[in-house]
Order: structure tokens, then C-alpha cells, then sequence
């Protein structure tokens, strides 16, 4: 199967390098960097999208078109909109919303509402995440995810935020939900908490960011195992 993964920034990808072993090729597309690996029968793409939800998008959609995965896979860094969170837990994924996605003024919808869609939240592949939740000793959080082009540090973007139900905030799983869905991709997103989306986030995201504490690599072998054709 190819498979695509996606991170957004340098610190999140190195760990997947490290755990995928030696790459059979690499490949700049598009501004992309892409390492290409063979894990048993798999042909894995791990790929540097950049920051933001276009950049994101751009990447889902370069994959398919030109590689042909069958399948998105992502890990990165989030903020924490829940007290239960602490640095360093892996949550995953279950749906996510656009935020900053707002027609209102001209469509009496909510703010996150697509056109031609009946529901505020994308949500992730469930066969993925149930599959994933059957492997794993201690099954993750499910969580709803807050996405939008903006690194949230105050407490009242935090606030704002949490009205959508979220419990965590980032910067790119909207467009890759966006894309997976119009193009038809199973998406399973694993994410760890790099600070708590306040004051004082850019100062912890900066000392999980220099100490790269991303803990999700310890759980890439079952996550690729979940992926099925």
C-alpha cells in the first residue's frame, strides 16, 4: 500500500525518519521534501508540508496526484484547550473543525461550515482509528481538534475555542481534512501536546520544539500497522 505521512514542521518529522530506518529515495516536489521508505509491503512518503492549512492541503493533494497514496497519515505538536492534558500526552484525532472558516455574513450558517456539507466537523477515518485503539496497550484519547492559521496563545483565543467542543488547537488538520475528503483518502491523525495554548505557550513550545519531545514515533509500527487495504 502507499501511504502517505505528513508533518508540518523539520522537529516533528525527524523521529519518523529515525523509526522508518534507512530511505530508498529522497525527493524535492513542490517545494516539498519527501523521503521514500519500503516497510514491509508498504511504500511510505513522509513528507515536510510546512506550516498552515494551505500548505497542508497543497501537500494531501500533491501525494495522491503525483505518488498515488491511498492513504494520509499525520503527527505533529498541538496546544492543549483541556486541563486533563499534560506536555507530552498523545491524543488522536477523532474530528476537526475550521474555525476561521466563516461565510455567516452572507449564509446564516455557523462559523466552520462549509458550502454543500451538513456537518461543522470533519471527521477523521474511524475503521483507522478503531483498528490503531485495538493495537495499542493503552488506547489515546479521542479528541476534537480546533484548526486554523493561527499558533493560539492567549486565554482568550483559548476560550474562544473551546466553544467549538474542541479540546486541542493546531495549524494544519483542516486542510488535510479537507482534502482527504474530496479526494476520498482515509485520514488518521496522532498528535502530542507541546503546551497549553495560553500566555505562556510560546515559551513551552519552544522548550518541547528544542528538546524534541514528540513521543509519537514510539507508536508509528502500530499505526502503520492499522493501516489495511
Amino acid at each position: 500500500m502507499k501511504i502517505g505521512i505528513i508533518t508540518a514542521m523539520a522537529k516533528e518529522i525527524a523521529p519518523l525518519y529515525e523509526k522508518l530506518g534507512v530511505e530508498t529515495q529522497r525527493i524535492l516536489r513542490s517545494g516539498v521534501e519527501i523521503g521514500r521508505f519500503t516497510v514491509g509491503d508498504h511504500d511510505v512518503y513522509l513528507a515536510q508540508s510546512g506550516v498552515g492549512e494551505i500548505s497542508a492541503a497543497m501537500t494531501v493533494q500533491m501525494l495522491y496526484d503525483v505518488y498515488g497514496v491511498e492513504v494520509i497519515l499525520n503527527f505533529g505538536f498541538v496546544g492543549s484547550l483541556d486541563a486533563h492534558f499534560e506536555v507530552g500526552d498523545l491524543v488522536l484525532v477523532e474530528k476537526v473543525v475550521h474555525y476561521q472558516f466563516d461565510t455567516s455574513a452572507i449564509d446564516p450558517v455557523p462559523v466552520g461550515m462549509y458550502f454543500n456539507r451538513d456537518d461543522l466537523y470533519f471527521h477523521l477515518d474511524r475503521g483507522l482509528i478503531e483498528r490503531l485503539q485495538a493495537q495499542l496497550e493503552k488506547p489515546l484519547p479521542l479528541v476534537v481538534d480546533a484548526s486554523g492559521d493561527k499558533f493560539i496563545a492567549t486565554s482568550a483565543d483559548r476560550e474562544y475555542l473551546r466553544t467549538f467542543g474542541a479540546h486541542i488547537c493546531e495549524m494544519e488538520c483542516a486542510g488535510l481534512a479537507l482534502a482527504c475528503e474530496r479526494i476520498g483518502l482515509p485520514f488518521l491523525s496522532v498528535k502530542v501536546i507541546s503546551d497549553k495554548a495560553d500566555e505562556a505557550a510560546d515559551v513551552t513550545f519552544a522548550e518541547v520544539f528544542r528538546r524534541g519531545l514528540t513521543n509519537y514515533e514510539r507508536i508509528l509500527p502500530h499505526v502503520l500497522a492499522a493501516v489495511e487495504r
